[in-house]
């Protein structure tokens, strides 16, 4: 037949109370973490926007040299949207981000050999933290945070 385990005192697993007071610290934790994670989310998404738009800019250079034509980025700063021309590919910044009234260009073209226009791209978000996206006149797109 079947042997029933017997349980000597301090063998075995966790009383109620010890539960109890483990899930009452982790509550706590995770209320001292909230404001932690929310920054840390906004920090994240203003460089994935910062991020982006350089892969855009990227992209129309290298779309530039390979078919030898102008292409071009257009911000509107309004909708805080770029557009890729000459495809019409609009792509939306993160929630949270902006692009600044004050970036120096609102349109960043590329020569088929890979040179551009030039210019900066300035985003922000609430909580006052700016990335520039550079772009030099060889074509060289590089994020500086400010």
């Amino acid at each position: 037949m079947c042997k029933i385990m017997e349980m000597k005192r301090g063998e075995g697993g966790f009383t109620l109370i010890e539960l109890g007071i483990v899930m009452a610290l982790v509550g706590i934790m995770a209320l001292f973490m909230a404001p932690a994670i929310g920054e840390w989310i906004d920090n994240f998404r203003i460089r994935q926007a910062a991020r982006d738009i350089s892969s855009t800019l990227q992209q129309a250079k290298m779309q530039a040299i390979s078919t030898k034509t102008t292409n071009s980025v257009d911000f509107d700063t309004t909708n805080n949207t770029y557009t890729l021309q000459p495809e019409g590919k609009m792509a939306q910044v993160q929630r949270g981000v902006n692009i600044v009234d004050g970036s120096t260009t609102a349109t960043v073209s590329f020569a088929p050999d890979g040179s551009s226009s030039g210019g900066t791209i300035t985003i922000d978000n609430a909580k006052g933290k700016q990335y520039q996206v550079n772009i030099n006149g060889v074509g060289r797109v590089s994020i500086q945070e400010i």
